[in-house]
């Protein structure tokens, strides 16, 4: 049995050489720095995303975080520095949730919203920077570059499991205008493109920590290195022509406003004849209309007036229709009777055919259900007019098909909005056959610009990863077409009733990202370990006693000091003592 530690303060060096020691700064003042360092991160790294877009900032952006986060002298001091450039970066970039749901519930709740969001998924990045602290003091050489940059690829994975979950703004989506580095998705998905960059961070990092030793400077070249490879094989893939069948799609902006009371419903069904009238005489025809999300001017199944309007709209126009609209369905049994919400696309044939539809599956928390509404006070409910039901979210993958004169079999995967956020929702699609992708938005909720364009980059990203033509029609913007190497062909302008044509190519095939999923953060995962596993097999065969961990772990949260420090016996200015 070995008996517990003694610790006994040694003798402390004498107020004036602490002070004439400018190596050994306080540790308040190392704990301010930390700081700086993390809130000035979050600050670059929200210029690196729309709407500044200054998007090569993102490649040194997080440096000064890595450099705060390896400074740290203690786990939880390392994870309050990650929860604070979580808290800068996040609340700056998606400041517009404050504005979205203050419209949406009429009352002041939207920022009480903005500021929960933000405190609470900010702990991603704060589990990320103690994570990243606990590797860096058990790795060595260039470990110390790639495991950083792998845990950050499994939290960005993590950001996207649950319902509660929100993935904005992941640090690919900054690159979304530099094509010849996102080719590399089809592979990896936009995890790759993230890693590349957080590696890039990594490795400035510690170049700049470690100046003045010779070959500092190795991780850096090497990261350099395989980032030229990557884009070298996008400029590659840029370059090749990918076959396709083509189909002319008219994508319909209505310009409908969302928080604003809405116009007429005769005004509304005026606005559709009258441009899908104006689409008609486009040469060639379009063999598709699109409309954005929630754009029917009713419940596009169960109001009968609005149903036989669409219906007729589609075989007038000898073409079919997919519609946004919010369907409500009654039920009752034994005398009980309720309604199911859901926010669907709804297809509609040219003929007298069956229409299908697709509900989607990835609802906004606070936005279309209430997160833990059964713990709420009726009196909370009624003074923020928070509404009094949920949307109900869709179960299934749903692959809308129909038959073309001159493109042939066509296989439309929708997706609605937030699921263009998550990769697994156009992946998905493709696997089960979708030759198209098409995205239904109503950005006109965001009241921000730059919210609609950080929207756009996922959206980018998605038909990258799957190598389809996207099509995404939205009320007021960004209505566009993009093709299968995330270029936008053409766009609407934000704001303003609009038709936008052009002719999408129907492909098949499938990716490695799309047959094989999330291998990459699987990988990611497997680095990680195989960081730490490395690292302790060389300390142990250079005689160093294995580390009791969890005595380890605990005495660096309660006391200053360095993971070294404990197993060679001392802890900040205390010795510890192991009798017999």
């Amino acid at each position: 049995m070995n008996p517990k530690p003694i610790i006994t303060d040694a003798p402390s060096l004498p107020q004036a050489e602490q002070t004439a020691n400018p190596s050994s700064p306080p540790l308040s003042t190392k704990r301010l720095s930390g700081l700086r360092l993390a809130a000035v991160a979050g600050v670059l790294l929200w210029l690196a995303h729309p709407s500044a877009s200054l998007w090569p900032l993102a490649w040194v952006a997080l440096a000064p975080l890595v450099v705060g986060i390896t400074r740290a002298t203690r786990f939880r001091q390392a994870l309050w520095r990650g929860y604070l450039f979580g808290c800068v970066f996040l609340g700056l970039t998606w400041y517009w949730t404050g504005l979205t749901i203050a419209a949406w519930t009429h009352s002041a709740v939207g920022w009480v919203a903005w500021l929960l969001l933000t405190m609470i998924l900010a702990w991603f990045y704060g589990l990320w920077g103690a994570g990243s602290w606990w590797l860096l003091q058990r790795t060595t050489g260039q470990w110390r570059i790639v495991a950083p940059a792998a845990l950050w690829v499994v939290m960005e994975w993590a950001r996207t499991v649950g319902s509660l979950t929100m993935p904005w703004a992941q640090l690919s989506y900054s690159q979304y205008r530099f094509l010849p580095l996102l080719q590399i998705a089809d592979t990896t998905g936009a995890y790759g493109i993230s890693f590349l960059v957080m590696l890039v961070n990594a490795a400035l990092a510690y170049r700049w920590m470690h100046r003045k030793e010779e070959g500092s400077g190795q991780g850096l070249w090497a990261a350099g290195i395989l980032t030229l490879f990557v884009c070298l094989y996008g400029a590659a893939r840029l370059g090749f022509h990918d076959s396709g069948r083509p189909l002319p799609i008219a994508a319909m902006q209505g310009n409908f406003k969302s928080n604003d009371a809405r116009e007429s419903r005769e005004q509304e069904f005026r606005t559709f004849m009258e441009l899908t009238r104006q689409a008609e005489v486009m040469s060639p025809p379009p063999a598709l209309y699109v409309w954005g999300e929630s754009s029917s001017p009713g419940d596009a199944l169960t109001d009968q007036r609005t149903y036989d309007f669409l219906r007729s709209l589609a075989v007038q126009a000898h073409a079919p229709l997919l519609i946004g609209s919010r369907v409500i369905e009654l039920h009752s049994k034994l005398g009980n009777h309720w309604a199911i919400e859901s926010n669907a696309s709804v297809f509609f044939p040219p003929d007298s055919g069956k229409y299908a539809r697709y509900n989607k599956q990835q609802l906004v928390p606070f936005g279309e259900f209430i997160p833990f509404r059964a713990l709420l006070p009726a009196s909370l409910k009624e003074t923020f007019e928070i509404p009094a039901g949920d949307v109900t979210p869709g179960t299934e993958t749903t692959i809308l098909r129909f038959t073309d004169r001159a493109a042939g079999p066509v296989a439309l995967g929708p997706f609605i909005c937030y699921e263009s956020m998550y990769p697994a929702y156009a992946s998905s699609m493709t696997r089960e056959g979708a030759n198209l992708l098409v995205t239904q938005s109503n950005d006109d909720w965001f009241h921000s610009e730059a919210a609609m364009e950080q929207h756009l980059a996922a959206v980018v990203l998605r038909g990258i990863e799957c190598r389809r033509d996207v099509v995404r029609s939205t009320t007021t913007g960004i209505t566009c077409f993009i093709d299968s190497k995330g270029s936008i062909t053409a766009r609407a302008p934000l704001n303003a009733t609009a038709i936008l044509k052009r002719t999408a190519l129907l492909r098949d095939g499938t990716t490695p990202y799309v047959r094989f999923g999330d291998w990459f953060v699987l990988a990611c995962a497997a680095m990680v370990v195989l960081s730490v596993h490395k690292s302790r097999r060389k300390h142990w065969s250079e005689g160093e006693r294995k580390p009791r961990s969890t005595r380890c772990l605990r005495e660096f949260w309660r006391e200053p000091g360095s993971y070294a420090e404990l197993r060679t016996g001392t802890v900040g200015s205390r010795k510890i003592h192991r009798p017999g």
